[in-house]
């Protein structure tokens, strides 16, 4: 059988595939195509996730052999509740979303269990307001933090895992709307993953000179993110294939190659190995996070750049 691939590119979102209806999706890759439709950016600026659609791509590739050919494409917009919905009712408006551990979406969906960024999301620096970094440089524990308002998107999870450690977070609604809300002094810290805020800041920094990143912290709290699926049969049949891939990926060193060539730059530019490290509890993790298995998680301090 002829393997035909889809991967529609957006001239102005590299890496990144267009919004296209499964219908489109699934006549171009034939009637047996294993279909991947997963949510678009959230805006013109937003590259967070090339790296995990990229890691995506590469796991169905390794295994078309085994499972034969397969489309990917972007849902239209929605919020990361409708994602759920969507994915919980098996509609196939959309069959995959990239999202944090918590206790509402294990009883769900189902997760593949390999943090898909190796856990370099729970390492977290901070976007402040120029001339600001002094409010930043004696901090050293977490009581040390409980004077600055953090400011996270309505509904993230993260949200629910700063609270409960006793910090104070003021949510904003519209993820570009919360750089603005950092410039206005809404709230005292914009709390971003390390694969995150590089891209964020560049992309913003000349338009908002204002923000800068804060240089001596990091806060840390384990944030596996996974790909996650119905847990409808086709659900778990698109998950077996993904967890395969990506496991081919991890024995063959394939998956350590992909992940530097995305964050090697990212992990050198913030100096992550000497930042002082605070860290939290995350209290939405159960008992089968794969802790274990020290492939799947990133450390600054022992983690080697590939050469």
């Amino acid at each position: 059988m002829r393997v035909v691939v889809v991967l529609l590119l957006c001239c102005t979102l590299p890496g990144l595939v267009p919004p296209a209806s499964a219908q489109t999706a699934a006549a171009a890759g034939g009637a047996d195509a294993m279909r991947y439709v997963h949510p678009p950016p959230e805006s013109a600026l937003d590259h967070r996730y090339d790296f995990e659609w990229k890691i995506l791509e590469t796991a169905l590739r390794r295994t078309e052999t085994r499972y034969g050919a397969f489309t990917i494409a972007s849902s239209e917009f929605m919020t990361e509740r409708r994602q759920r919905y969507e994915l919980e009712h098996a509609t196939g408006e959309l069959t995959i979303m990239f999202l944090g551990s918590s206790p509402e979406l294990e009883k769900m969906l189902l997760p593949v269990r390999i943090p898909v960024d190796l856990d370099l999301q729970g390492y977290c620096v901070m976007l402040i307001r120029d001339g600001e970094q002094s409010r930043f440089n004696a901090v050293r524990s977490l009581a040390d933090l409980k004077s600055l308002d953090f400011g996270l998107g309505l509904g993230w999870i993260d949200v629910d895992i700063l609270r409960s450690n006793g910090l104070s977070v003021v949510t904003g609604s519209s993820y570009d709307g919360l750089f603005e809300m950092l410039r206005q002094h809404r709230f005292d810290v914009f709390l971003r993953s390390a694969v995150e805020v590089l891209g964020e800041y560049d992309q913003r920094h000349a338009a908002m000179p204002e923000l800068r990143i804060e240089d001596s912290l990091i806060l840390y709290y384990p944030m596996p993110m996974y790909f996650w699926f119905s847990k409808d049969a086709q659900g778990r049949r698109l998950a077996a294939r993904v967890e395969a891939g990506m496991r081919m990926m991890l024995d063959d060193g394939s998956y350590q190659r992909i992940f530097a060539q995305y964050q090697d730059s990212k992990i050198r530019r913030l100096h992550l190995k000497t930042r002082r490290i605070l860290r939290l509890d995350n209290p939405l993790l159960d008992s089968l996070t794969p802790f274990g298995d020290k492939r799947l998680w990133f450390d600054p301090q022992s983690y080697r750049e590939q050469p």
